[in-house]
């Protein structure tokens, strides 16, 4: 048997493959037209070559995730980058900055964390996929330590102070979403 035609054989089986999960996710959003998974999805990257998601899907992302998480037992954490003005209210990000903070969370997190909008232009969020319990404090800080770092290195102290990183779990993303604290939105 000649070589081609054994590479032959194996893409014959994956272009089935393919053809067969194209026609799957099809029936799957005709038989669930409530999931909006493919709106949400259709503008993911809202920065180019930044692999963000945009705020719609992230949110999509974020919930899927914490539901996910509860029912594993697991728990999942949300990192947030801001930027603050001299008030400590959150204003919005220059792109410049904003390309450096996702590319800096790209190469700070795991290839299983999503990143994205958690506000279009003001907050970038970071999902950190299901943790054990017990390292939730270890696995928050390792990435914070390094965010900081390459932006740093990046972008300056002066703007990097004024950059304000946080983590939390998905109920105490409700203080953001009322206005609350020094995550009111100017």
């Amino acid at each position: 048997m000649r070589a081609g035609n054994r590479w032959w054989g194996k893409l014959c089986v994956f272009n089935l493959f393919r053809e067969t999960a194209n026609k799957m996710s099809s029936i799957f959003l005709t038989v669930f037209p409530e999931n909006n998974l493919s709106a949400a999805m259709k503008g993911m990257a809202s920065l180019p070559q930044s692999g963000a998601y945009n705020q719609e899907a992230f949110r999509y992302l974020l919930e899927s995730e914490t539901k996910r998480s509860e029912r594993s037992g697991y728990f999942c954490q949300i990192l947030l980058v801001h930027r603050t003005n001299a008030q400590g209210a959150i204003v919005q990000m220059d792109s410049h900055i904003a390309k450096a903070v996702m590319a800096a969370l790209s190469r700070s997190l795991r290839e299983t964390d999503y990143i994205g909008w958690y506000r279009d232009g003001y907050i970038v969020g970071a999902v950190l996929t299901v943790l054990v319990q017990e390292s939730m404090a270890q696995v928050a800080s390792n990435p914070q330590k390094r965010l900081v770092e390459i932006l740093r290195a990046e972008l300056g102290v002066e703007e990097t102070s004024r950059l304000k990183i946080r983590v939390c779990q998905h109920h105490e993303l409700e203080g953001i979403e009322s206005g609350e604290g020094t995550f009111a939105v100017n």
